[in-house]
């Protein structure tokens, strides 16, 4: 939004452009008017520009020379990273099939639950499922010859 200003001769080249701040210091932003209260601040700073905060430089290299301690740390950092990213590799090379399985068996179930509710309600098939098996019909009316033949056995029992 707001463009940085060039550098000046008199300058350090550190290879990063200067920031813009308002002359005024942050300690005169933070001061909050009396009758604007608490939340005063916050509405009436939305009309002052903001400072832009400094772009990072393009390319990054170590100033001078590391030694022996500090290379080995950094090939140690370096193996460490490529072994995070080795585990990292292997785990969504293993994830992703299970996770398409997943799916794909979550879809198939519900599906299949939609399809057999379907057919659980269908009017026209609820007579054929409520209808009893012949075994059932048959086995019943077996209890019940049996209940009156014990009824009357205590009947019996109970007159002699």
């Amino acid at each position: 939004m707001h463009p940085p200003k060039p550098v000046q001769p008199g300058a350090p080249a550190t290879g990063r452009q200067s920031v813009s701040i308002n002359e005024r210091s942050l300690d005169d932003e933070m001061n909050v008017p009396k009758d604007g209260g608490f939340f005063g601040s916050f509405w009436q700073n939305k009309k002052k520009r903001q400072p832009m905060m400094e772009s990072p430089p393009q390319v990054l290299k170590a100033s001078g020379t590391l030694s022996e301690r500090e290379q080995q740390e950094t090939e140690v950092i370096k193996l460490l990273i490529q072994s995070y990213f080795n585990i990292v590799k292997r785990t969504a090379i293993d994830m992703v099939p299970k996770s398409i399985m997943l799916k794909l068996v979550a879809f198939a179930k519900e599906g299949l639950q939609r399809e057999l509710l379907k057919e659980l309600y269908n009017p026209e098939a609820l007579a054929d499922l409520l209808k009893e098996s012949e075994s059932t019909v048959a086995r019943r009316n077996e209890c019940k010859k049996m209940i009156d033949a014990l009824k009357k056995a205590d009947t019996i029992v109970s007159s002699v």
